[in-house]
């Protein structure tokens, strides 16, 4: 049976690209940021609360990672790791 859950989204831009970020907590510490734009999405990182990256699934190219990272963290008031 689905159950209602309240998510926190935020807007970050990196290169010009605009996208949205949903946050999804975990269990324990920290959560998964699913990186969406208009039309799919694009992949979700993880981020421990302590601001470190843990892990990509879909990443995008190593060039954006540091980027969007950054972005999330900033969007998301993450500390830096």
């Amino acid at each position: 049976m689905p159950k209602r859950v309240e998510l926190l989204q935020a807007e970050i831009e990196v290169e010009g690209h605009r996208f949205t970020v949903t946050a999804i907590p975990t269990a324990t510490s920290g959560g998964w940021y699913a990186v969406q734009d208009a039309c799919e999405v694009w992949g979700a990182v993880a981020i421990d609360l302590d601001g470190t990256v843990l892990g990509w699934r879909s990443p995008p190219d190593e060039k954006y990672r540091p980027q969007l990272e950054e972005a999330i963290k900033k969007a998301f008031e993450l500390p830096e790791a």
